[in-house]
């Protein structure tokens, strides 16, 4: 057994739901954790995509971040590779900062003069966690 059966957590949900790693408390708070970080894609500049007319380019966002001891770790797994990683700091198995909630992003472009529009599935990443 890996933690000290004191230390495991009930079968029963918690109560209290865990804070997301989203903009609004990523954005509004300078943070070296993981967290939400903004990005602008611009299809044409960045991307090479004239295909796409609208939108020109979105809020794709990252994650990004170290993940300490406890920090937004959503499993048991995650939370012993962080334990493991601060008691052994040279071990290279540590959990890393990941898109926990992402949104579609809806677009327009043409097949020849025809236009279509369509839904792109987990385009805009709304918050992250450590796993």
């Amino acid at each position: 057994m890996l933690l000290p059966s004191y230390r495991l957590e009930s079968q029963q949900p918690n109560r209290r739901k865990k804070r997301a790693l989203d903009a609004a408390y990523c954005f509004r708070n300078v943070q070296d954790n993981c967290c939400l970080r903004p990005l602008y894609i611009d299809f044409k500049r960045d991307l090479g995509w004239k295909w796409i007319h609208e939108p020109k380019g979105y809020n794709a966002n990252f994650c990004a971040g170290a993940c300490p001891y406890l920090w937004s770790s959503d499993t048991q797994h995650s939370r012993v590779l962080s334990l493991y990683n601060t008691i052994n700091p040279e071990a290279s198995a540590s959990p890393c900062c990941v898109s926990q909630d992402l949104e579609p992003l809806t677009i327009l472009y043409y097949i020849g003069k025809t236009p279509k529009i369509e839904q792109l599935s987990n385009m805009i990443v709304k918050s992250c966690k450590c796993s």
